[in-house]
């Protein structure tokens, strides 16, 4: 136990405290049980070191742990947090708790929270694809949960150029984009379409400011890992269904935004249909790709996507760069995001595949439809309306209806 100490007193000597994503002042740290879920190499580990070191208390009341240390391969968590609790612990961050593997992560928490909730704070971390409320109902009356996702291309900005732009609310941009333009004045700070492109290679994961020749492999590393051990975990997937996984995945990357016949995608790889629509739900779960499904679906999970994205354009780069072309970038970029967007505003209606244009915005009264394209889109295909919006890959705009793509990376 004594080495856990010195492990967690090594991790927080890596860590300052200059900046920190918007999500560490929204968190309520009071909570005596906090998650936080996102994709695998969003944040989630710097955000509990950067908490347990502004805490500023002794080595012994605040601690950090990977559950996925070997300590834990003959240690129980609840016999640990005992053992910690007697030497005076107080706070306890744990990350990845799906890589706890002498039990049940979930059961032991809750047993540790209705015992100790009076005397020990618990911040734990997990990947997205355990989906911990849906999956331990039990345990999610008790824990107060966020979810992190990858910087935004204005984070991005900030942490790669020390460029500060100001968090935009989505319908303030889309009736104002002119003024914020002007009050935003990019043109004297920097170029921001230069930006957009590197941003679209490297910066959805804030790791490329370690090793940024490094950065694909890396994530290259990380999308195995989630394939490999993350959906296995949630799913009890073997390893035939983890080789079947990755075949799709690629299939996925190798192609535009597309309109996935499932039939034919079936055969072509040798999986079942009803297997097939299970594994795409899996893989959108995981955060590796998104989903686009028709304005008239519901929301099953089960029901079959009508289009199919990667999840940000740096998998793209990661993956198949050869598709790495300017249209499937915009609309990646966009469809990005807009989903965290509208999870973060928690949206009912979400993000839907319209009959005419790429994407429709439904928030709790008005429907906005999207059309995303080049510096010479028209709205030809969606048509004029208050409520219709071309998203153009230009500087400004002196349209009210036309809004620069960028602009759309300041949501978050």
């Amino acid at each position: 136990m004594e080495k856990l100490f010195l492990r967690s007193q090594a991790a927080l000597q890596t860590i300052n405290l200059e900046y920190h994503r918007s999500l560490f002042d929204e968190i309520d740290w009071s909570n005596p049980l906090i998650a936080i879920t996102g994709a695998r190499g969003v944040g989630k580990t710097t955000l509990l070191l950067q908490k347990l070191k502004s805490l500023q208390i002794p080595s012994s009341e605040g601690l950090y742990v990977d559950l996925g240390d070997l300590y834990f391969s003959n240690n129980k968590l609840i016999d640990f947090v005992e053992a910690y609790l007697s030497l005076g612990g107080k706070y306890l961050f744990l990350d990845e708790v799906h890589r706890y593997s002498y039990g049940s992560w979930a059961e032991e928490l809750k047993r540790i929270h209705d015992l100790y909730r009076n005397r020990l704070q618990i911040t734990f971390t997990g990947s997205s694809v355990i989906q911990i409320l849906n999956r331990q109902a039990d345990l999610s009356r008790r824990v107060r949960y966020y979810k992190m996702y990858g910087l935004s291309f204005r984070e991005f900005l900030l942490l790669a150029y020390n460029i500060k732009l100001p968090l935009v609310e989505l319908f303030d941009l889309l009736q104002n984009h002119q003024r914020i333009y002007q009050e935003v004045n990019p043109g004297v700070v920097f170029r921001p379409l230069p930006r957009l492109r590197e941003y679209w290679q490297y910066g959805y994961y804030p790791y490329f400011l370690e090793d940024q020749k490094g950065f694909l492999q890396r994530l290259n590393q990380v999308i195995q890992i989630v394939i490999e051990q993350d959906i296995p975990y949630a799913s009890g997937v073997n390893a035939l269904d983890r080789i079947a996984i990755g075949k799709l995945l690629f299939a996925i990357a190798s192609s535009p935004p597309f309109k996935p016949n499932i039939s034919k995608l079936s055969e072509r790889l040798g999986i079942a249909r009803n297997t097939l629509v299970q594994y795409l739900n899996l893989l959108d779960q995981a955060e590796l790709i998104q989903g686009l499904k028709s304005e008239q679906k519901g929301i099953s999970a089960m029901q079959k996507p009508d289009k199919i994205y990667l999840d940000n354009t740096n998998i793209i780069y990661a993956l198949a760069p050869e598709q790495a072309d300017l249209g499937t970038l915009r609309e990646t970029f966009f469809f990005n995001q807009l989903s965290a967007t509208a999870a973060l505003a928690e949206q009912p209606g979400g993000i839907a595949l319209p009959k005419k244009g790429d994407f429709l915005y439904r928030s709790v009264t008005i429907d906005y439809l999207f059309e995303v394209g080049g510096p010479n889109k028209s709205s030809k295909q969606i048509g004029k309306s208050e409520q219709h919006f071309i998203v153009a890959d230009i500087e400004q705009s002196g349209n009210k209806h036309r809004i620069p793509l960028w602009m759309f990376g300041l949501l978050y």
